[in-house]
């Protein structure tokens, strides 16, 4: 849920300040890319407790990946990972 509201908050704070930057008539390359860097420099200092949090979440969801536990299984995947490995440089 961090995650989701970082999101939309640096979302936020990017198109005001594109559409800011518009008005004021720098140019839409220009708007794009002061708003991107404004935007995510503006998050990370004023919302540091934000920021980490989303980190973590994000780092939760990506870590749910299954991992093997029992001894055979990962000797299967070694084996799994060699053979696609010496299949990878072979053909390279």
């Amino acid at each position: 849920m961090n995650f989701l509201k970082y999101s939309l908050l640096r979302l936020g704070i990017l198109v005001a300040l594109f559409v800011l930057c518009l008005y004021l008539g720098l140019g839409l390359v220009f708007s794009g890319i002061a708003a991107v860097i404004a935007a995510f420099a503006v998050c990370y200092i004023f919302f540091p407790k934000l920021h980490y949090a989303a980190g973590q979440d994000f780092h939760r969801f990506i870590s749910r990946s299954p991992k093997p536990q029992n001894r055979v299984a990962l000797e299967d995947q070694e084996y799994e990972d060699s053979y696609t490995d010496a299949e990878a440089r072979k053909d390279v």
